[in-house]
């Protein structure tokens, strides 16, 4: 749940206020919007956020963050960390049917991204109340981000952000983010080593780095991933890349720096536009550009930008639509993602999802169709 913080709000709309962002007209217009409703959800989840999507082994995957469980787990658990479903539905003009869970051995929904023994150790020993280990409920969690199809070497890269939390509002901090290799449906992705020794060693990104994930992409056989990390009020995107057959080696990736120049130094990155930290980024064939999606930052607005190039330059931004507000009022939507795989007519039909709360720790998934022009 989002809370509003009113002095950053008020300061947010008196800076959104003095002027818009620089950047040339979007490539396309919205000529229309239609709310699909409420997606299909298992009767064991309370609710979740997030949908980042993904297409593998012929299915419509969809990862999710934390997750409300109306029943308990077969560690006695209401919470999921993230979660995930998938369908072979992918015609969404009449909706999203068919989807499936994962569930455990008592009949719940289970996690994506698997813990390492040392993680789910951490986590084991600082569950209940009273747990073995003070603070009670600090945990060790793997938030979900961009998924990039791989076809080439059948498999899937899943990025993700790694996430120290403990009881209380807003008592959470990242502290890195990586990718998971995704080689067989049947099986959980794997989380490589690859920084041994260090306190996190399958973290490609650590803390002092920017979080690269937020959306990716392949062009080629070469990666692309974005970091969009909150900077005040707004959420400026950078962008690195890396050969997709190097992907797991970061002395490989390189950053953008401004005209055609990819550094070593993350550091010297230059900011690409104003996004959010969920965000998806893709090639969209009718416009025959490239088509970012997210939710304005502290706002219930979906927005777009264009490029003709991952990364850039990109357009001003164009709002989408409006997004249906919490039940109470208190919050905005902040995960509104489009769904390549569901788009229909080369891209002019896609298709948007968003969570939004509907009651104390209870949420639903709404789909928007949005045709392009």
């Amino acid at each position: 749940m989002k809370m509003i913080n009113a002095l950053i709000v008020l300061m947010f709309l008196t800076l959104s206020a003095c002027g818009g962002e620089e950047g040339p007209p979007p490539e396309c217009a919205v000529k229309s919007t239609t709310d699909m409703g409420v997606l299909e959800q298992a009767a064991t989840i309370r609710g979740r956020d997030g949908g980042y999507p993904g297409l593998f082994a012929g299915k419509s995957v969809w990862l999710y963050g934390d997750t409300m469980l109306d029943v308990e787990n077969e560690i006695g658990s209401k919470w999921l960390n993230n979660s995930w479903s998938w369908t072979e539905d992918q015609n969404a003009a009449d909706g999203i049917t068919g989807f499936v869970e994962r569930t455990d051995a008592a009949g719940a929904p289970t996690e994506f991204y698997p813990q390492t023994p040392v993680e789910e150790e951490f986590n084991d020993a600082h569950r209940g109340d009273p747990c073995q280990v003070e603070p009670c409920g600090a945990r060790w969690a793997l938030w979900p981000a961009a998924f990039v199809a791989d076809p080439d070497r059948n498999r899937a890269l899943v990025f993700y952000h790694k996430i120290y939390g403990e009881p209380g509002e807003w008592n959470f901090y990242g502290v890195g983010s990586s990718i998971a290799v995704w080689n067989n449906f049947e099986d959980l992705p794997e989380r490589p080593v690859v920084n041994p020794g260090a306190e996190h060693p399958t973290l490609l990104f650590n803390q002092d780095e920017p979080a690269f994930g937020d959306a990716a992409l392949l062009v080629e056989d070469m990666l692309y991933a974005y970091a969009c990390e909150t900077d005040w009020v707004a959420k400026p995107c950078v962008l690195g890349r890396v050969p997709v057959d190097q992907a797991l080696e970061r002395d490989a990736w390189r950053f953008h720096s401004g005209a055609d120049n990819w550094v070593e130094d993350f550091n010297e990155a230059q900011v690409l536009f104003d996004g959010n930290d969920i965000v998806s980024v893709a090639y969209n064939r009718y416009l025959q550009c490239y088509l970012a999606v997210y939710s304005a930052p502290m706002d219930n607005r979906a927005m777009l930008r264009t490029a003709p190039r991952p990364e850039g330059p990109w357009s001003a931004p164009l709002p989408v639509f409006e997004a249906q507000k919490p039940e109470n009022d208190n919050g905005w939507v902040y995960d509104a993602l489009p769904h390549p795989e569901l788009e229909r007519d080369n891209g002019r039909i896609q298709y948007v999802t968003y969570s939004r709360a509907t009651g104390f720790f209870l949420s639903e998934v709404r789909t928007v169709e949005v045709e392009l022009e």
